[in-house]
């Protein structure tokens, strides 16, 4: 059997997640057809396998993907939980697939996402930090370091659930949610809602 150069390997694969993250965000995992994804990457069914292993597999390497590009793209101050729930809502504004592909996920693997590595690490490291602003006073203690995180995420995630595009997450919904943000952690208003302005890339 002929090895497939590991230049045109790298390419079919590039090609077949691209594909995947098409198809999985339109029709979800159950929805998602192998068939559709080897069509659009113009590769071979096989190949698929070859590299996943399975729809599963290949649902959980695009998963895992979007994670870290997520994680590189925002920013996570432990001091400024409003600014980082900005930047998780700019981003997933600016990639409405990603917000689809939770969407699914939450529907149909909702074990899958806690349990990825990248995960795990980013929010243990989260919460790390969340305890230590809150031991120098910096943050609030009346809740759990975790706890705090967790509702954190949920107001910006739910926020982002209920819009199914762009153009349905306004500025004043943003700020809203710095606001609530804000309110939670026990601050009056928001330190900041520009991403950048402080803090460190998420682990």
């Amino acid at each position: 059997m002929t090895e497939v150069p590991a230049r045109d390997a790298a390419a079919t694969r590039r090609r077949i997640l691209d594909a995947a993250v098409e198809e999985f965000s339109d029709a979800g995992l159950a929805g998602g057809r192998v068939g559709r994804i080897a069509e659009r990457a113009r590769a071979n069914q096989r190949m698929i396998y070859a590299y996943f292993g399975s729809k599963d597999g290949l649902f959980e390497a695009v998963l895992t993907e979007k994670v870290l590009q997520a994680q590189a793209a925002v920013m996570f101050d432990a001091e400024d939980l409003p600014g980082y729930a900005c930047q998780v809502f700019d981003f997933y504004r600016a990639n409405p697939r990603m917000v689809r592909l939770n969407l699914w996920q939450a529907l149909e693997r909702p074990d899958l996402l806690p349990s990825l590595a990248p995960v795990e690490r980013a929010m243990a490291d989260k919460v790390a930090g969340i305890a230590a602003a809150q031991a120098s006073g910096k943050v609030s203690a009346a809740l759990p370091a975790e706890v705090l995180l967790d509702l954190t995420l949920a107001l910006t995630y739910g926020n982002i659930a209920q819009a199914g595009n762009a153009s349905l997450w306004p500025d004043s919904q943003r700020t809203a949610l710095a606001t609530a943000v804000s309110r939670l952690v026990g601050n009056d208003s928001p330190r900041s809602t520009v991403p950048g302005e402080r803090g460190r890339r998420a682990r």
